[in-house]
């Protein structure tokens, strides 16, 4: 699995989980400690990754595409 995911501030893809893993838990980038995100929003982020790896190149255009026109 490649979630895409890189911290802002260092680039490390590496993540700290709480010891208390509910979705408000704020996880840590393992590179340089800073506060990430919600565990709730980087497991979505992670998931719609996945399934963007998993669609037809084909849709992965249309989709794309349908995303330029809507910004």
């Amino acid at each position: 699995m490649r979630s895409g995911f890189g911290c802002e501030s260092c680039g490390s893809p590496g993540v700290r989980l709480p010891a208390d893993l509910t979705d408000d838990a704020m996880i840590q980038c393992d590179g340089c400690g800073c506060t990430l995100m919600a565990w709730g929003a980087f497991k979505r982020r992670v998931e719609a990754q996945e399934a963007a790896d998993t669609r037809k190149p084909t849709e992965q255009r249309a989709v794309a595409a349908s995303q330029r026109i809507a910004r």
